[in-house]
């Protein structure tokens, strides 16, 4: 097994919520049953993975040789493909899909099947979004921090291959409660309140807390009575409801005393 050292990391924003972790150079695959492992440093994040894609560019003369696993920094791993075209999947003979190179992003919600695709008329032969062997859900809800790996396996002599570049994305978002939900996820199906229509749920909130102090006393009491029957812009106004009224003053004697 050949080890690499860990690729320096390049983060792009793919969006709001998503990044892509890619390596840069490149990599040797050896032939004959060998591996090459190509990590990739995944910064510290408070987020959990809500969503998760590998994006592989690999150059190979016979891609049936291949497979691929990706692993997790909790050990959560995945095979995502395992030598496509074994068994014969349309006439492509014994060996696996014969064709060259791999561009391709394994995506769970692929309607084309990584094992089951092999072109017979143009290179790479393994393109566009496709599915795993086995899914990645299980990646999800956990801490995405760490070091990931990405076995690579050439199980027959004679045909060696390169890695290019691999990229995870990942799709992060809050988890303020730790119950591996996203906390959008967890609002929107009832398993936490949102009164104040925030997105963050009501429990990670130090919810009677007027001024942000992260403590809920005399001044926070005051503030409410102050404020009573404000409707519009009102720091008071707890719920969200558009009204300082007796449930805000509720509010603030349920969670009376230090949010920290």
């Amino acid at each position: 097994m050949i080890r690499l050292a860990i690729i320096p990391l390049v983060l792009v924003a793919a969006a709001a919520t998503a990044q892509d972790h890619c390596g840069t150079g490149s990599a040797n695959i050896p032939d004959g049953s060998s591996s090459t492992v190509w990590s990739i440093d995944v910064p510290g994040s408070d987020d959990i993975i809500a969503g998760i894609t590998l994006r592989t560019s690999i150059d190979h003369p016979w891609v049936g040789d291949l497979s691929l696993r990706l692993t997790a920094p909790d050990g959560t791993t995945a095979l995502l493909l395992d030598r496509p075209g074994i068994p014969d999947v349309g006439g492509l003979g014994p060996w696996g899909c014969g064709g060259d190179d791999l561009d391709c992003t394994f995506d769970d919600g692929a309607s084309s099947d990584a094992e089951a695709t092999c072109s017979l008329t143009s290179t790479p032969v393994l393109t566009g979004s496709l599915a795993p062997l086995q899914s990645m859900d299980a990646f999800v809800g956990t801490d995405p921090s760490g070091i990931w790996t990405i076995e690579i396996v050439d199980h027959s002599f004679i045909d060696a291959g390169t890695v290019q570049q691999i990229c995870l994305t990942l799709d992060t978002a809050p988890d303020c409660n730790g119950n591996g939900l996203p906390d959008a996820t967890d609002i929107d199906g009832g398993g936490s309140n949102d009164a104040d229509d925030n997105g963050v749920p009501d429990e990670c909130q130090c919810q009677g807390d007027t001024n942000g102090d992260l403590t809920v006393d005399v001044v926070d009491l005051l503030s409410v009575l102050e404020q009573w029957g404000c409707s519009v812009e009102c720091t008071a106004d707890l719920d969200g409801d558009s009204n300082v009224n007796v449930t805000d003053l509720l509010a603030v004697i349920a969670s009376w005393g230090s949010c920290r």
